[in-house]
């Protein structure tokens, strides 16, 4: 039978959610987030759902985000997420369906860029998408690990407390990393601050809210779970971060200086660090850091003069590219780009003489700042003259290195 894909109706939110669920593996229980809040999370028709007869074996959502790029300016991005294929169904184009329903559908919603966090990394690159930002899994030891100064004062605050200061940390800080995404109501209500038992990992706690202030203003916080153990007699409790958010250098550190001194939890573990975080910097033996370098926000550009006119440059010159997008070739060809006092415009251009030739993941992979022109160049990603090579890697270079503090 043919695969027909559609948004999905409002009386389809259930097996939406439970076809998402199983998925990934899951059971789906429906008991666990309030249905209403489902469609506050994803608007109905921001879903693609792929049927086999009446049979739901697809899945994927989008949310509508804007992501903050080198210069401090944000670009509207769709995130897209919730990505399933019924294992009844693979190799059958449903996923290929909907991934083209989807980016068409951003395309009129006049949105340049798409954005994911890929369950499996080999995926996404035949539909466009490069890898923008990397975070570091790292793991430390207190007293191995230690952190010290800090003039501040910590607090551990409720969830009330939370919900009235944590989103103006958070929207400081974004505007500071290229790859920093919008947080709506929505989602600090139900990502951040709903915390019910079911969605705790085995054996740990609810959500710690910790406070950092300076002079009495609120600078920083973290959000931690924590989990005691004892090995033999000696204590083994561990420390697992959600996200530590901080508007200045004293913030930091009294952040960490905290977390790696809490009696009885000596294993601390943050899973999406920074790769520009300054900790290794602070901590005077950095083998004690064990650290683990991962790919996280994956960018697809669907509109490349708005894309690149939005984001800030650090050199000037001018660029021919040709962008080769097998998937969706209407969103390449060729464009010129200059920058000049670091603002970029770019156009699209019918002139044959071409710098460089790139593929669409290239682009979105230096995009945020992150990528590395010179060995993609080398890899054979990226083809032109040397010296258009290094103009490029110049140009995009970015001054923060970019994170994405949100897994979607």
């Amino acid at each position: 039978m043919e695969i027909t894909t559609r948004p999905i109706r409002e009386d389809e939110a259930l097996t939406f959610r439970a076809a998402v669920s199983a998925g990934f593996g899951d059971d789906f229980d429906g008991t666990i987030m309030p249905e209403e809040w489902f469609f506050e999370m994803f608007p109905r028709d921001r879903t693609v759902a792929a049927f086999d007869g009446d049979a739901m074996v697809g899945t994927l959502g989008a949310f509508p985000f804007d992501v903050t790029v080198p210069s401090g300016g944000s670009v509207p991005m769709a995130g897209t997420t919730v990505v399933t294929v019924a294992p009844t169904h693979r190799r059958r184009g449903v996923l290929t369906a909907m991934m083209r329903d989807h980016l068409m559908d951003t395309i009129a919603r006049n949105e340049p860029l798409a954005g994911l966090w890929a369950s499996e990394s080999i995926i996404y690159g035949r539909y466009g998408f490069g890898v923008a930002t990397e975070n570091e899994e790292v793991d430390m030891e207190q007293g191995r690990a230690a952190v010290e100064g800090s003039a501040g004062t910590i607090r551990l605050v409720d969830v009330e407390e939370a919900r009235g200061v944590l989103p103006a940390l958070y929207d400081e800080m974004r505007v500071r990393i290229p790859g920093m995404l919008t947080r709506n109501a929505a989602a600090w209500k139900i990502d951040v601050f709903f915390d019910p038992e079911k969605r705790r990992p085995g054996g740990f706690s609810s959500r710690r809210y910790l406070l950092h202030e300076t002079d009495g203003i609120p600078d920083g916080y973290a959000i931690y779970r924590q989990k005691g153990d004892w090995s033999g007699a000696f204590p083994d409790g561990k420390i697992r971060i959600r996200e530590i958010i901080t508007a200045s250098s004293a913030a930091h550190t009294g952040i960490w200086r905290f977390l790696m001194n809490i009696d009885l939890f000596p294993n601390v573990h943050y899973w999406n660090m920074p790769v520009g975080d300054p900790l290794r910097w602070k901590v005077p033996d950095h083998r004690r850091i064990t650290r683990k370098r991962l790919d996280a926000l994956y960018l697809r550009i669907l509109d490349v003069p708005t894309a690149l006119g939005a984001r800030g440059y650090a050199a000037d010159g001018t660029l021919h590219l040709a962008i080769e997008d097998e998937f969706l070739p209407e969103c390449g060809g060729s464009f010129a780009l200059g920058v000049t006092e670091g603002i970029g415009t770019c156009r699209r251009t019918d002139q044959q003489a071409i710098d460089l030739t790139l593929g669409a993941a290239e682009l979105a992979a230096l995009y945020l700042g992150g990528g590395d022109a010179y060995a993609m160049a080398e890899a054979g990603l990226v083809r032109g003259d040397q010296d258009s090579v290094t103009l490029l890697g110049r140009m995009f270079r970015g001054d923060v290195a970019p994170w994405c503090e949100d897994m979607f």
